[in-house]
């Protein structure tokens, strides 16, 4: 084996057993496993989980899209909490753009649920505490809701992740409608959306659930106070 062969091999087995360790480091207590499914929600509503064959090894790239500073302090805490690492933030117009390439957070957050426009799903696997479906959805709505004096929605191309938001407002007794359309341009897709319009369902998702955002909190707290 020539020079380079065999430090390359050396490099490998220390990184691999680095990985190990931040693997077992990883809690899977109560709080971790209710931040854990904040992460969930909030990737799932605005960000992105990548794991790209690089020929020799799979790189895992994690990015989150906030357009609110609550949301990104949330977010940031949580993966600092769970992992011990801290993303690189960037901000562009009114939007952050907050990344980390990390094979531990990868690997790990891919073991519990599925990500992507038309693939991502709710993380059944940590719903073992009601605060943690709690957790998910307040990520997800401050990440992909839309909020006026009359309603709050959510609007994607995705059925399956859809009539999983469905059953999870049932749980917590929130009242909703559930529809879809089809856009007349054949290239666009069906579109799948769930809609809270009486005051009453809108109070009662204030108080059980809620945003961590400061616009979308602020216009629903307006909105139920009429």
């Amino acid at each position: 084996m020539d020079l380079s062969k065999r430090n390359r091999k050396v490099a490998i087995s220390r990184w691999k057993k680095v990985i190990d360790k931040e693997k077992r480091e990883i809690s899977s207590d109560k709080k971790t496993t209710i931040l854990k499914a904040s992460i969930c929600g909030f990737l799932a509503g605005d960000g992105s989980v990548q794991a790209r064959d690089m020929g020799n090894y799979i790189k895992y790239q994690i990015d989150f899209f906030p357009d609110d500073e609550i949301m990104l302090e949330r977010y940031m805490n949580d993966i600092k909490e769970v992992y011990d690492k801290t993303p690189s933030i960037k901000k562009r117009g009114k939007m952050f753009i907050v990344r980390i390439s990390s094979k531990t957070i990868g690997e790990d957050i891919l073991q519990e649920t599925k990500f992507g426009l038309k693939t991502w799903k709710v993380p059944n696997k940590l719903f073992i505490y009601a605060e943690a479906k709690k957790s998910w959805l307040k990520a997800f709505f401050s990440a992909e809701g839309y909020v006026n004096q009359k309603s709050i929605k959510i609007q994607t191309v995705n059925k399956e992740g859809m009539l999983q938001v469905s059953r999870l407002l049932a749980h917590f007794s929130i009242n909703h409608k559930f529809y879809s359309y089809l856009p007349k341009n054949k290239l666009h897709s069906k579109v799948y959306i769930i809609i809270i319009f009486r005051k009453e369902e809108r109070k009662r998702f204030y108080d059980k659930i809620g945003f961590w955002h400061s616009k979308k909190m602020e216009i629903l707290k307006r909105s139920i106070s009429n």
